[in-house]
Order: C-alpha cells, then structure tokens, then sequence
C-alpha cells in the first residue's frame, strides 16, 4: 500500500497549523486559557502520532501470522478513532468547532471501529437498533481487510461485511484533512483580518521627526540651569511617545507588549533620575545625582527610543504584509 501522498496532506497540514499558532500574538491568546491550551498541545501531538501509526501499517512488511494481524488491525482502527477526536478536539481549543456528525463519512468509520474493536460482543443502547455481536472471520483476515460476521437480538439475519482497510484509512484522510483545511482557512483569515485592521496605522509614525531636537535640548539641560525647565518639558514628550507606542503594541500583540516590561522599567528608571536632576537644578538646589550619571541617563534613553522605533518599523513591516 502506497501512502506518500497521504502522509503529506495530514502532517503538513499539522505543521501549518502549528505555524499559525506559533504567533506570537495567537500563541498568547490561546495561553490564556490554560485547560484548552493543554488539549490544543495534546491534539496536535495526538494527530501526529496516530497518523505516523497509520503510515506505518500502510507501510510494514505484514509476517504470514494472524495473531500479528490482529493486534496490528486493531491498532490502526484505535488510532483512526483517536484521529478523529483529536481533530475535533483540536477545533475545539481554538475556539472553530467541528462535530463529528457533520461528516457522515467519518461518523461511519467510528461505527465500523466500534463493531470491530470497540465493543465486539454486545453493543447495545443504539436508538432503533438491536443488540449486535461482531467477530472478524479469522480465514478472511489480511492487511488489506477481512471479513466482519454480526448477529443480532432480535433474531434477524447474521450480516456479512466485508471491510477495505486502505479504502477506509483513504476516506478518514480525505475527511480528515478537509477538517484542517478548514481550520487553516480560518486561521489564515483571522491572522489577516488582524493584520488588516491596523496596516494603515503606522506605529513609526509615533516617533516624531523632532525627536533629534528633543534631545538636543534633553543633553542642554545638563549643564544649564536655565534650560533645565525646558529640558524636563522635552523629557515628557519622550515619556509621551514611549508610552504611546507601548499602548499601540498593546493593541496589536500582548505577548510583545509584557516581553517589553523590563526595558520599560529601566527607561522609567533613567527617566525618573533626570527628571529629579532638572528639578533640583530648577530649584537652585543641588543635585544629589552627578552630571557623568546623568548623561548616562540621558545617552541611555535616546538609545532605549532608537529601538522602540527599530521595534515600531519591524512591526510596520510585519503588518504591510
């Protein structure tokens, strides 16, 4: 059995699907939820496994023994049925929510796994059903399938099916992968409709081009107690433009915006120390921080803003795509 093709559509699908998730912006969403989260992780490794367990039935050199027929059949079918409610389960943690009784075709495969190895020898509490007992005809059984025999209740005529596993593992990847197909065009339109809502808002544009001139002025206040006034004045107007750009980044990626918490907490520390040397300096007091200190303070902020707005362009960027 050749199974190439098939291996690829569910396992790139899968690695697709984590690309989407592996957003930083998406990743932080779905952390938030911290039950789902654990189901989403378990799904994807679940798909995974039970696909490479499929492969390698399609796969496998079978021995002329039947007992290694069995427990391989009733491996693939109980890897099948996991599949099935990984996929759901994974719709489910990301919030697109697919039912297994949408897809006839899948819910027959659940059925025939149940008569074979779910529950063989009584199952029963079926609506309009009667009570069936199924065993595989032992001289039929193959890699290829075998033959199922089941009686019933109430008495009607034993049924003879006869089950083509690789036409049954062909519809489970073709409903399968039509499910994560489905998930990645609505992943995909999500992460575009995000980025579409704020491509026109440039977050460069928060960084004025008088930033220079800020500064200039920044630096001047240093050493001249008569500009310290008007230093402090530009000294907020920088704290304005980084707390601006902080609150965009906000909108557009929490995950981005807590990771930035550490330089913040250090640009407010340089902030807060020049802004308490103005103000002695304004006062005619002295300052308690020396003038090498403070222009540490003050180089320090003008380049902690040249990287927000290296930050803002890359954003920029990311977004026009």
């Amino acid at each position: 059995m050749s199974s190439t093709v098939s291996k690829n559509i569910i396992l790139e699908q899968v690695s697709q699907i984590r690309s989407f998730i592996n957003n930083p912006r998406k990743h932080y969403e779905l952390r938030q939820n911290k039950a789902m989260f654990s189901q989403l992780c378990s799904s994807f490794d679940i798909i995974e496994d039970t696909e490479e367990a499929i492969i390698a039935y399609t796969t496998m050199e079978f021995r002329e023994d039947k007992s290694v027929y069995y427990l391989c059949v009733y491996g693939l079918l109980q890897a099948i049925y996991v599949q099935q409610d990984a996929v759901i389960n994974l719709s489910e943690s990301l919030g697109l929510p697919e039912k297994i009784n949408t897809y006839p075709v899948l819910k027959d495969i659940r059925e025939a796994r149940n008569d074979i190895v779910g529950h063989p020898t009584k199952r029963d509490q079926r609506k309009g059903q009667p009570t069936s007992y199924h065993h595989i005809s032992r001289i039929t059984l193959s890699q290829s399938g075998f033959q199922l025999i089941s009686y019933f209740a109430d008495g009607s005529s034993p049924q003879f099916r006869n089950i083509d596993l690789q036409e049954l593992i062909t519809k489970q990847r073709e409903f399968i992968s039509k499910i994560l197909g489905s998930l990645i065009t609505q992943l995909e339109a999500e992460g575009k409709a995000h980025k579409a809502r704020f491509r026109m808002e440039k977050l460069v544009d928060i960084f004025p081009s008088t930033l220079g001139y800020n500064f200039e002025k920044i630096f001047e206040g240093i050493h001249r107690d008569d500009y310290a006034e008007f230093a402090d004045l530009n000294l907020q107007q920088i704290q304005e433009i980084a707390y601006n750009f902080r609150e965009a980044v906000k909108k557009r990626n929490m995950d981005f915006y807590e990771s930035l918490q550490e330089e913040y907490e250090l640009l407010e520390y340089a902030r807060t120390h020049l802004n308490e040397y103005y103000l002695a300096r304004t006062n005619g007091e002295e300052a308690k921080t020396e003038i090498p200190t403070v222009k540490i303070f003050a180089d320090f902020l003008q380049r902690q803003l040249d990287t927000l707005r290296t930050y803002a362009q890359e954003i920029d960027q990311d977004y026009a795509q």
